[in-house]
């Protein structure tokens, strides 16, 4: 396994993702890198010699990022202009973690130094190895007085990440909790059109907020997943990723009753892959979408991004936790979570990547079985190899 990281004794890492500190955990299928600063998943994807595509599968960042606090952090994001949503995009890239907060930082956080999405994804995580195919990440949140904890498996032979995450209050109060992952698509470098993004949602709404005066679709709009009330009275297919340049747009959908576990998928049908996330309904209710197709032509976007969040949480629009917990329950549900005093919160989940079938253009359905996870698409299955999965995914 290549492994650069800080290990217990403290050595330093050595730049592995554009000149930043990485960690790369792989098992000769699949691998994963991970960074240090904000915690982020970089890079997902098949080895070389593996699948039908090496392509990142997670969205990468056009523009130079730095390590949260680093000289080099600072300059970057005070050339974003918006200093708060700047610290955030200065180190951001794929997959990250949202905690504890989605969207803008209350007055008060905001002194304190927290910026847009919470403190985790803007501090320095410590990451060690366990073994030959599990390393720990570790944060500590002093503002929201929280710790959080991934521990990330890549078993030998399964192209499945396992994350087995763990929040914990430190206070000795009980407290509403923000906890989202940002996961973001891009279109990959063997991809010529954008895909199609499927989920196990139902209802819907779009979210208030202005989009730059580019906007996708109507706003503050309920809805049926997977069309959208669109911007001028038509009807948008959620499903479909970067049909219209110059827009963009946020949504939230909440995930359907009666399941058990939810899913989030994208399906490259011209290479026969697809890519996506497993987990449980009773953690992450709601599921935020949002789409940059070369809306936003201020820095750092520049008018050229293309990107797609899929971002399964707690909490359903990016509003900033004062305004999401002031609209109270969207659809009858509630919009955070509790944690109690010094109590820990498990929330498991899982990142996949399978081969898929010449004809597959979506992924209609996924479950889990006792070891393996079973993509769908009408009465065709796709079985990805993944032991003990079930239990994994219940309650410890």
């Amino acid at each position: 396994m290549n492994m650069k990281a800080m290990h217990e004794s403290g050595s330093p890492m050595a730049p592995d993702w554009h000149g930043r500190a990485a960690v790369t955990l792989t098992n000769g299928l699949v691998e994963v890198k991970l960074l240090p600063g904000g915690g982020h998943l970089a890079w997902w994807g098949f080895v070389e010699g593996n699948g039908p595509s090496q392509d990142n599968l997670l969205w990468e960042t056009p523009w130079e990022t730095a390590d949260p606090g680093s000289p080099a952090h600072a300059v970057i994001a005070e050339g974003f202009g918006d200093e708060e949503a700047g610290r955030y995009l200065a180190s951001y890239t794929g997959h990250a973690l949202c905690l504890d907060g989605f969207g803008a930082a209350s007055k008060a956080d905001a002194a304190a130094g927290v910026s847009l999405h919470g403190e985790a994804p803007n501090v320095m995580w410590a990451i060690t190895t366990q073994d030959a195919n599990r390393v720990l990440a570790t944060a500590e949140l002093p503002a929201a007085g929280l710790r959080v904890e991934r521990q990330f498996s890549l078993p030998e032979g399964e192209s499945v990440l396992r994350v087995d995450e763990r929040v914990s209050n430190m206070r000795d109060t009980e407290r509403p909790l923000h906890w989202v992952q940002h996961a973001t698509f891009g279109v990959p470098s063997s991809v010529k059109g954008g895909g199609r993004a499927t989920a196990s949602v139902h209802n819907g709404i779009t979210s208030p907020a202005d989009y730059d005066g580019r906007n996708l679709l109507a706003r503050d709009g309920a809805f049926t997943w997977p069309y959208a009330p669109g911007a001028h009275g038509e009807k948008v297919d959620l499903r479909e990723l970067f049909v219209q340049a110059r827009a963009g747009f946020i949504a939230t959908t909440q995930q359907k009753a009666g399941r058990e576990h939810g899913f989030v998928a994208v399906c490259h049908a011209e290479i026969g892959l697809a890519v996506g996330y497993l987990f449980r309904v009773e953690d992450f209710p709601w599921l935020a979408i949002w789409e940059e197709n070369q809306a936003r032509h201020d820095p750092p976007w520049n008018g050229h991004v293309q990107a797609r969040g899929m971002e399964f949480g707690t909490t359903p629009l990016p509003l900033g936790n004062e305004a999401v917990d002031e609209r109270g329950p969207l659809f009858g549900r509630p919009t955070s979570r509790r944690i109690g005093a010094n109590e820990t919160l498990r929330a498991p989940w899982l990142l996949f990547v399978a081969a898929i079938p010449q004809g597959w253009q979506e992924i209609e359905d996924v479950r889990a079985e006792a070891d393996e996870i079973v993509l769908m698409h009408g009465r065709d299955e796709v079985r990805v190899s993944a032991r003990g999965v079930g239990a994994f995914l219940g309650k410890l």
